[in-house]
C-alpha cells in the first residue's frame, strides 16, 4: 500500500541509501526490553578500541557511515575515541542509544553525530520518553511500535517536540529472535498490515511541529524507490559478522562483509524508509 499524506503540509523526500557499517561495540546493556532482536547476545563482552579501528579500516573504502550500537553504546569507555576516529577518516557516525546516559552525548565532539534514541512509549514501558533526560543536542526519536504502546504514539510525537527532536522515526518490533521469520507475529508484535493502518492513522491525525517524520516501510509501504540489495554490514564484539541486521537473530554469519551485493527479500529491503519533511519548517 502507499502512505497518503497532506501535500500542503508535507513533502516526501526519497532517501538515498548509503553503505553502512554497524558496529555492536558492547554487549552490556542497562535494560532488558521485550522483543529486543539482540537480547540473546547481551552480556559483558566489549569491542576493544584497537579492534574497532581495525574493522573500520578494513571497510572504510566501502562505506560512508558507521552506526555504533549494542547493547548500550554509551556504556563503552572508548565511545568518544571511536567517534573521533570515524571523523578523521571522513565517515559519518550515528549512535543508537536507549537514552539512559544521554547526558554523556553532550560533548562538543558530537557536533556532526546523529543521535538516535529508541523509546517504547510516553509513560509506560521499559523506555518511556517521559523518563528521558534532555540533551543539548538535536536527536532522532525512534518509536518502536508494539501492541501495548500504540495508544501512546501520538502523545509521544507531540511531546518529542520539547526534547530537541528534529526527526521522529516510526518503526515496529518484529521478534525474529522468537519466530526466526520476519513475517510471523507474536503476542507483542503488530502485523505488517496493522502497522500500516496505525501509521496511516497517525499521519492523518498528527498536526504538530516536528520538522521530519521518518517511517520504516516494513515491507508493506511502497512509496519512493525500491532497494533490492542490502547496504548493511554488522560486526559484533566477538568478531562475528552478518550482512542484514535481521540475520543477527538467525545467526546467519559470513566470513567477510559485502555491501550492495546481497539480494533482499522479494519485497525489497524491508529496512527502507519514507521521509516526510514539514513544509511549515521549510518556510520558517
Amino acid at each position: 500500500m502507499y502512505l497518503s499524506f497532506d501535500r500542503s503540509k508535507w513533502t516526501e523526500e526519497v532517501p538515498i541509501p548509503i553503505n553502512t557499517l554497524q558496529l555492536f561495540i558492547t554487549n552490556k546493556c542497562n535494560l532488558r526490553c521485550k522483543g529486543c532482536f539482540y537480547a540473546h547476545k547481551l552480556g559483558s563482552q566489549e569491542m576493544g578500541l584497537e579492534q574497532y579501528k581495525q574493522y573500520v579500516n578494513n571497510y572504510k573504502n566501502n562505506v560512508q557511515k558507521i552506526v555504533l550500537l549494542g547493547g548500550e553504546p554509551t556504556l563503552h569507555p572508548d565511545l568518544l575515541e571511536m567517534i573521533k576516529y570515524n571523523k578523521v577518516l571522513g565517515l559519518k557516525t550515528t549512535i543508537y542509544t536507549n537514552g539512559a546516559k544521554v547526558s554523556a552525548l553532550d560533548s562538543e565532539e558530537l557536533n556532526e553525530v546523529e543521535i538516535r534514541i529508541g523509546v517504547y512509549g510516553f509513560l509506560l514501558s521499559e523506555k518511556p520518553l517521559s523518563a528521558l533526560k534532555r540533551t543539548k543536542r538535536p536527536i532522532t526519536i525512534v518509536y518502536m511500535l508494539r501492541k501495548d504502546n500504540v495508544k501512546e504514539l501520538l502523545k509521544t510525537a507531540y511531546s518529542s517536540e520539547s526534547f530537541g527532536c528534529n526527526r521522529f522515526y516510526i518503526s515496529s518490533i518484529r521478534d525474529i529472535t522468537k519466530t526466526q521469520d520476519y513475517w510471523l507475529d507474536t503476542n507483542e508484535t503488530v502485523s505488517p498490515v496493522e502497522y500500516a493502518r496505525i501509521v496511516q492513522d497517525f499521519i492523518n491525525e498528527y498536526g504538530g511541529n516536528l520538522p521530519e517524520i521518518h517511517i520504516a516501510k516494513r515491507g508493506i509501504f511502497e512509496n519512493g524507490s525500491t532497494v533490492n540489495t542490502c547496504r548493511f554490514g554488522n560486526i559484533f564484539p566477538d568478531g562475528e559478522k552478518v550482512i542484514c541486521p535481521l540475520d543477527i537473530s538467525k545467526n546467519i554469519t559470513v566470513e567477510e562483509l559485502s555491501f550492495g551485493s546481497s539480494k533482499c527479500n522479494k519485497k525489497g529491503c524491508i529496512l527502507q524508509k519514507i521521509v516526510l519533511k514539514s513544509r511549515k519548517k521549510a518556510h520558517d
